[in-house]
């Protein structure tokens, strides 16, 4: 970061390359979360059931164009609205280790660059970041039952993948699949056991996505 603003990165280009500076963003630490709320008829106020769902997080990042000439702006302007006008993750300088889900609906405003030399992008992102990089856990074994335990870095509830290859010649019948999801931060935990059998022929990859707390 520096005097004139900074850096981010969406759909894997930096914002350096169409010389756009993000001069200030709106980044709450929650998204709003989700009313489950239902109305009585002649009843005052709602029932509200409660839920730890949340609504999709908009992070609006006010934009300006770095530019010497007319004719260099207006160029500029058209290159970066292509750009934003795509679907990828969004990841600020000051903050590498976090990318944002994000697409932009609305365009961008050339009118707004040229008369007032800035404007607003408002990124639709999912609610919450993930890590750029996944944490992965290898492990080669033969014992039966065999039992990985995948300890998540995070706040929030994610997707864990589950692979499993056969590297074997020989056609392997009959795996169980257990997945057993707990919460560590609370008093009480709260297990839930899903079972699952598969038949893994020779060079093939079983792919198992789940959402773990």
């Amino acid at each position: 970061m520096n005097g004139l603003g900074y850096g981010f990165k969406f759909n894997n280009r930096h914002s350096s390359e169409f010389r756009v500076v993000a001069k200030s963003d709106d980044r709450t630490l929650l998204p709003e979360k989700r009313r489950n709320e239902f109305v009585v008829p002649n009843r005052d106020g709602v029932l509200d059931f409660g839920g730890n769902t949340y609504e999709k997080r908009v992070i609006t990042i006010r934009l300006s164009l770095l530019a010497k000439t007319l004719e260099e702006l207006r160029e500029s302007a058209r290159l970066a609205a292509k750009w934003l006008a795509g679907t990828g993750y969004l990841i600020f300088d000051d903050e590498p280790n976090k990318a944002y889900r994000a697409k932009v609906y609305q365009p961008l405003s050339i009118t707004q660059l040229v008369n007032i030399g800035e404007t607003s992008v408002p990124f639709e992102c999912a609610p919450f970041a993930e890590s750029p990089l996944y944490t992965q856990i290898t492990e080669t074994f033969t014992d039966s039952p065999h039992q990985t335990l995948v300890q998540p870095k995070g706040t929030q509830d994610m997707p864990c993948i589950i692979i499993i290859r056969n590297i074997g010649t020989t056609n392997i019948n009959n795996i169980v699949i257990t997945r057993k999801a707990t919460a560590l931060l609370r008093e009480i935990a709260d297990d839930d056991e899903v079972h699952q059998m598969y038949l893994v022929k020779s060079g093939d990859d079983i792919h198992q996505e789940d959402i773990v707390s």
